[in-house]
């Protein structure tokens, strides 16, 4: 029996470059791009060294939300 898959957008950011560990997915690009939005541009310092996120939305036309939540 096949799992119901849904389109969904995948909130992935990066730190100084390096992308971070795992992602968020969401049911809707409004929401995913309120967390873009906000996340960007924020940093913090570590070691005296400025760590800045930059973050993107992208569609993942399928994605099976018995794999991995979706909010």
């Amino acid at each position: 029996r096949y799992s119901k898959v849904i389109p969904g957008f995948l909130l992935l950011c990066t730190l100084n470059g390096a992308v971070t560990e795992g992602g968020i997915y969401f049911k809707n690009v409004n929401n995913c791009m309120s967390f873009k939005n906000t996340l960007t541009n924020q940093s913090y310092m570590k070691n005296d060294e400025k760590q800045v996120y930059e973050c993107m939305c992208k569609l993942i036309p399928e994605v099976d939300p018995k794999k991995v939540q979706v909010f």
